[in-house]
């Protein structure tokens, strides 16, 4: 059998959350008759969290009861849309209709995208069409391409309709996490959430939008870590900014004076700059950069390799962090051409005494790869996809339970 999406089942996973283990056993049988390839089954809200924040995981169905012990259902989908868990979500239950209807418009209001609602005991049929319509909502997705409306991104900013999520960075060695990258995303009033690549570059075009975003930034990155430090909590983040930033000569102080205001350290924060920008005063982005440093702030180059001024800016600038952009980390296992991209960079980052991170890691093989070549910091969906501050703090508890 083969989803209407074209992807076979037999390479599908789904995830079965229910405190009653014959139900669980039930349901597997059910969705291994039809064709599912995997299926894991729990018995809690609280080990659902344990196997989708596993490194690697991902899960194209989940289907979870509402009365559960401890964390019920409604409480365990808030979490896994907190971590903006990617897989299609069937709520189940014995309760009326009417309930099963009510929490699934919640989970979807919460941002997961809701496959259905079904009583218990799930038969053969109902879940052969829950699996036909996963495939065919799979296959319209895949066919979207997400416009923002240009005209609505004054609105953005005016009625605080930007929200940042956030991305786990782990050192690989100790696979303990190190910092968070802070990714913008816009959550329009009637289109829904929208990613940076449906927006950011309309914001770029404009010089005072480009502003707005990076104060935007700034600010709410640092009020986030200096929530988690009130709490005992540490958490250092990574904020993403435009070059032309740094043609403002008071960016350290005012950077300082947030920190400071939040209660954060200063070498907590790092900014990040794509290698591609350029700032229009490069002297005066010299000054700064290197008055940042002088604050302890961290200084990261990001995509490198992509651009063609790479080492120039290296050499100019004071950097301490270098970030290896995506494509050449996404297969490095499998390419001998991305692998000696990344060789000559994690190369260049040593001699230099810069930080190494790899973004974008999907795959086992790559992670053991990187592990082997010595990089410091890895991020990607084979750790995390980037979430809610809520969805962090649960996916860091996950984390450590486990060890890192």
């Amino acid at each position: 059998m083969t989803a209407s999406s074209g992807r076979p089942l037999a390479a599908q996973c789904a995830l079965v959350i229910d405190d009653q283990p014959e139900v669980c056993a039930y349901v597997r049988d059910v969705l291994e008759t039809l064709g599912v390839g995997r299926v894991v089954t729990v018995t809690s809200g609280r080990a659902a969290l344990a196997a989708v924040t596993e490194p690697g995981a991902s899960f194209d169905l989940i289907l979870c009861d509402l009365q559960m012990p401890e964390e019920d259902g409604v409480e365990t989908m808030r979490a896994l849309a907190a971590m903006d868990v990617a897989g299609a979500v069937v709520v189940m239950s014995v309760e009326e209709p009417r309930i099963l209807e009510t929490v699934g418009l919640l989970a979807e209001a919460r941002g997961l995208h809701v496959l259905g609602t079904v009583r218990k005991p799930v038969d053969l049929e109902t879940m052969r069409g829950l699996l036909a319509r996963m495939g065919q909502a799979s296959s319209e997705r895949s066919h979207e391409s997400p416009e923002a409306p240009e005209g609505d991104l004054r609105n953005a900013f005016l009625r605080g309709e930007l929200r940042l999520f956030y991305q786990p960075k782990v050192q690989l060695q100790t696979r303990r996490l190190v910092a968070a990258e802070a990714l913008v995303r816009w959550q329009h009033p009637a289109l829904g959430l929208f990613p940076p690549s449906a927006f950011v570059p309309m914001i770029e075009r404009s010089v005072d939008f480009t502003a707005m975003l990076n104060d935007y930034a700034i600010q709410a990155a640092i009020d986030c870590a200096g929530r988690w430090r009130a709490k005992g909590r540490d958490l250092r983040v990574a904020i993403n900014l435009s070059a032309s930033a740094f043609d403002q000569v008071d960016l350290p102080e005012r950077i300082d004076a947030l920190a400071r205001q939040a209660g954060v350290p200063n070498d907590f924060i790092t900014l990040e700059v794509t290698e591609t920008q350029v700032a229009r005063d490069a002297l005066r982005m010299l000054e700064v950069a290197n008055r940042l440093r002088l604050r302890r702030f961290n200084l990261s180059i990001d995509d490198f390799g992509t651009g063609q001024s790479g080492l120039s800016q290296l050499r100019k600038l004071p950097f301490n962090e270098l970030k290896i952009d995506r494509q050449f980390v996404r297969g490095c296992a499998t390419s001998s051409t991305n692998r000696s991209v990344v060789e000559a960079s994690l190369a260049l980052a040593r001699d230099l005494g810069m930080t190494a991170v790899a973004e974008g890691v999907e795959q086992q093989a790559d992670w053991d790869l990187l592990h082997t070549l010595g990089c410091d910091v890895v991020q990607g969906y084979f750790v995390a996809r980037p979430m809610h501050e809520e969805g962090l703090a649960t996916w860091i508890t996950q984390w450590e339970a486990r060890g890192g």
